[in-house]
């Protein structure tokens, strides 16, 4: 059984990474995501996979005016050994998402290893 602190590390830095969406705050994810993680889904009508500096910048180009209200949800959290996986909800430019994260305990500390989104259809 994981611990408590764990738990709420991990709980740490899915609340940076998705504050560091919402403010276009590159330090902030860059803190919470490991340097080769990346971000896959589909957006737009296609499919993005992004290594995290890409992913960064679009954040950064797509966020006109910076979210200081950042709102998510955890709805699942699992924790094996050094690994983690978190399915999130939040939101993001006024979309809803599903993230589920994949973490790993690295340097004594957890870290964003890889992300998959799903936006959800809110027309109906």
């Amino acid at each position: 059984m994981q611990g408590r602190n764990d738990y709420s590390a991990i709980a740490e830095v899915v609340g940076e990474y998705v504050a560091g969406m919402c403010l276009a705050d590159a330090n902030k994810l860059r803190s919470a995501m490991h340097e080769r993680s990346c971000c896959i889904g589909h957006f737009d009508g296609g499919l993005e996979w992004d290594d995290r500096e890409a992913f960064i910048a679009g954040v950064i180009d797509a966020v006109k005016t910076p979210d200081p209200d950042s709102w998510f949800k955890i709805n699942a959290m699992s924790v094996i050994g050094d690994m983690a996986t978190v399915q999130v909800e939040d939101i993001w430019l006024g979309m809803h998402f599903d993230d589920t994260l994949t973490l790993l305990r690295h340097d004594e500390s957890w870290v964003i290893v890889s992300k998959v989104f799903y936006l959800r259809d809110t027309t109906g």
